[in-house]
């Protein structure tokens, strides 16, 4: 009996190997769609674990999660992964999500209708109380002011001092955009942090109308803007870690990889490890690292904007609150030089009120900063730390039971200016190199939505390519490949 077209194209896979260099989410979740098609795979990863920047560790007999402690629901790719792990019925969602700035007049409640902290309303009494009536009437200016033609800004930063003046720059989007990205203002790309903010400035004629317009459109979501999984995102890792077990994917931690050399339509690439150096050969290689080894890996020029790192201090309190102590789930700082740019309670964000002890997070440093902590050694950034927490969530530092610092380097947000332009670059000069896919948080941007999307679709692509001998946007297979009565296949 003849072989079905069917048959053919799982022979045909099992034949390809597919060598992912980099055990993080990105390289973990591209590995299983490979390996779910029947593709062989081997995960390569230097560090002794896997995961990347989704960790846990332990403080105070506690056990925390020091990276990603959620993801965005935008796009749905986190969820639809979880649920496909079977932990979709571990997902939880924020129990609370206050948002406070600390001012000089005090810790006060973020306003509620802003884009990017850009104020709808500037005489909303919650805006008000942060930039006073002095930047209020400044705020009032932009009323008065003509509409930005489209296009004509993309500099978050100088778009919010024109129209809106200083207070309103430093006091409400300078703490949003630092806490939440890492990145000052004027690194901001308009058009990535508010779609839309330009055309509705033209038609609205102010920013505060631009923002306020944008506001009700968010209003209209359902979603919550984060899910969890009750344990802790850690729980992901073990689940890709499971199932790609299940489907006999290699994976080898402690493996350094220190060549990937390319010639004709296949790939070595050179192992070290304790054992010796090993030469693997593979069909395709998906490399998962971060940009810096991506550089030194990759058979073409990274754009220098993607190799930017992001480098901060993040330490991790446990504390032993007392009741009277009300939570504040995330504040935003003013000056990240003095400061940390975000503070959460990490247990009033998950967990219902009343829980004890409490664990808490401060970040210090931004793209542009240090941070006050950078230079200090660990114990006296532990204790920096606690005083902080006492300033801004009004822990008292006497009730830390435990910390742990950990200095976590990772690309800038996808909002940074001029990073669009840099991954078309990266993209055309990546179709040079068949059987090649880079994926992580340099290229997709941080978050795990941006990476588990961005790994499945370049892991489809790359096996789209194997296995049909074209690329996914549909170029014909040559006549001499194993399938080409292409309407037998299902």
């Amino acid at each position: 009996m003849a072989e079905s077209a069917f048959e053919k194209l799982v022979a045909r896979a099992r034949s390809e190997q597919v060598v992912v260099v980099g055990g993080g989410v990105a390289g973990l979740v591209a590995a299983l769609e490979c390996a779910k098609v029947g593709l062989r795979v081997t995960l390569l990863e230097a560090s002794g674990r896997i995961g990347g920047a989704v960790a846990e560790g332990e403080v105070a007999g506690r056990r925390v999660a020091l990276g990603a402690t959620g993801w965005a629901t935008r796009g749905g790719a986190v969820d639809a992964l979880v649920t496909e792990l079977g932990l979709g019925g571990e997902i939880v969602e924020p129990a609370n999500a206050d948002v406070w700035v600390a001012t000089p007049a005090g810790v006060l409640p973020f306003p509620s209708d802003t884009v990017a902290g850009i104020p709808a309303n500037p005489w909303h009494p919650a805006v008000r109380r942060i930039i006073g009536w002095a930047g209020t009437w400044r705020a009032y200016l932009d009323r008065l002011r003509p509409p930005l033609t489209i296009g004509q800004e993309h500099d978050l930063g100088a778009l919010v001092r024109r129209r809106m003046g200083a207070l309103v720059h430093d006091r409400l989007v300078a703490p949003l955009t630092r806490g939440r990205y890492g990145l000052a203002p004027s690194a901001v790309d308009v058009s990535a942090i508010a779609p839309g903010l330009s055309a509705a400035l033209t038609r609205t004629g102010s920013l505060a109308g631009a923002a306020g317009e944008l506001t009700s459109v968010a209003a209209e979501r359902d979603d919550p803007p984060i899910r969890g999984l009750a344990g802790g995102v850690p729980r992901l890792v073990d689940g890709l870690a499971a199932r790609l077990h299940d489907y006999e994917v290699t994976v080898s931690t402690g493996s350094r990889v220190s060549d990937v050399a390319h010639a004709g339509h296949t790939w070595t690439v050179t192992v070290e490890t304790d054992g010796g150096v090993q030469r693997m050969p593979a069909d395709a290689v998906i490399l998962a690292t971060g940009a810096a080894e991506a550089a030194r890996l990759a058979p073409f020029e990274i754009p220098e904007v993607l190799r930017t790192e992001l480098v901060q201090d993040v330490v991790t309190l446990v504390a032993a609150v007392p009741p009277s102590v009300p939570p504040r789930t995330t504040v935003f700082a003013l000056d990240p030089e003095t400061a940390p740019v975000a503070v959460s309670d990490e247990t009033a964000r998950w967990e219902p009120a009343g829980t004890a002890p409490r664990t808490v997070r401060l970040t210090y440093g931004a793209l542009d900063v240090a941070g006050p902590v950078a230079a200090l050694s660990d114990d006296a950034a532990l204790a920096r730390a606690a005083e902080d927490a006492q300033t801004l969530l009004g822990i008292p530092a006497s009730a830390v039971v435990g910390a742990r610092r950990d200095r976590w380097t990772q690309p800038p947000s996808a909002l940074l200016r001029g990073r669009s332009d840099a991954v078309e670059t990266l993209r055309r000069r990546g179709e040079s190199a068949r059987g090649l896919a880079l994926v992580g948080a340099w290229v997709a941007g941080p978050g795990l939505a941006r990476v588990v999307a961005h790994a499945r679709e370049e892991a489809e692509r790359l096996r789209v390519n194997l296995l049909w001998e074209t690329h996914a946007d549909g170029v014909t297979l040559g006549t001499d490949h194993p399938l080409d009565k292409r309407e037998e296949t299902p």
